[in-house]
């Protein structure tokens, strides 16, 4: 039977179906039984790049041995691609909304706090985030690229763990907005990253969302010159669906979604 295909591209429905088949060693006619289909309408699908309606996709996700994540994962690769406001409209929101205040009287209490969008381009944040992430203009500004720059892998002790998190929550991101020209463009510059590509083309299906992030960031902070445990904890900001804000803590316990 063939290998499984390296899923190195933009995450795909078809693509991603055909990986879970292949990866289970599984011929077409099995998965349409397990699925309750027809074999032929399995191979439309898949050879004419068909969506399926939602009672033959429900099966096809029973079909395969999925955690929850992944099962998310797929429902939103069968969905449309969204849209998401340009960096620059977010920005102007939040600073309409007048969050910098909030964000000054976070640093009086030694709180990292930082917005940004979906795709993780930082809109705003407080003088404590931008000290923890030196360099993030160089980044465009994308918290994602500045964690494969080596700035961060000199500041992040745990940087290798860092980054299979931050490829694991890109590939729910990308399969959520594949279709939009600027994920595109983020996904092409993480690609010319090897250790991006290294892990990207390594961990097939493996996807995590923001807020079950359990482990802290150890960081190696220059200003303190003693290492720093940062817990963070991710969550929607509730004025912008599209907009994320995330709040970080020395040495405490995570904090809950």
């Amino acid at each position: 039977m063939q290998e499984a295909p390296i899923l190195d591209a933009m995450p795909d429905f078809h693509d991603t179906l055909e990986f879970l088949r292949l990866r289970d060693r599984r011929s077409r006619a099995d998965v349409a039984r397990s699925a309750d289909i027809s074999t032929s309408h399995l191979d439309k699908i898949v050879a004419n790049r068909i969506i399926p309606g939602p009672n033959s996709f429900a099966k096809l996700t029973h079909a395969f041995d999925l955690d929850f994540d992944q099962r998310q994962h797929l429902h939103e690769l069968w969905q449309p691609s969204r849209g998401l406001p340009h960096a620059q409209e977010l920005r102007q929101r939040l600073t309409s909304a007048g969050v910098q205040a909030d964000l000054d009287g976070l640093d009086t209490r030694d709180v990292l706090a930082v917005y940004f969008d979906p795709l993780r381009t930082v809109l705003h944040g407080n003088r404590i985030f931008h000290r923890t992430v030196p360099g993030l203009a160089e980044a465009d500004n994308n918290y994602s690229l500045w964690m494969f720059s080596p700035t961060a892998r000199d500041n992040i002790d745990n940087w290798e763990s860092e980054i299979r998190h931050t490829v694991a929550i890109l590939r729910g991101t990308f399969g959520r907005y594949r279709d939009l020209p600027r994920a595109r463009s983020l996904f092409m510059k993480l690609r010319a990253t090897p250790d991006f590509s290294r892990l990207w083309d390594s961990t097939p299906m493996q996807v995590a969302y923001e807020c079950r992030r359990l482990a802290p960031i150890n960081l190696r902070a220059p200003w303190t010159n003693q290492p720093r445990s940062v817990s963070l904890g991710i969550g929607e900001y509730g004025e912008s669906p599209d907009v994320l804000i995330g709040y970080g803590v020395s040495d405490t316990p995570a904090i809950a979604c």
